[in-house]
């Protein structure tokens, strides 16, 4: 199964990137996998 051009650009060329501020408090962390 191919990928549609869409799919490859999306992977190429990411748009939603960003990050959090991690000295905000209403920033939390947590572990997958965790019990």
């Amino acid at each position: 199964m191919a990928y549609s051009e869409k799919v490859i650009d999306h992977y190429e060329n990411p748009r939603n990137v960003g990050s959090f501020d991690k000295e905000d408090p209403s920033v939390g962390s947590g572990m997958v996998g965790a019990p």
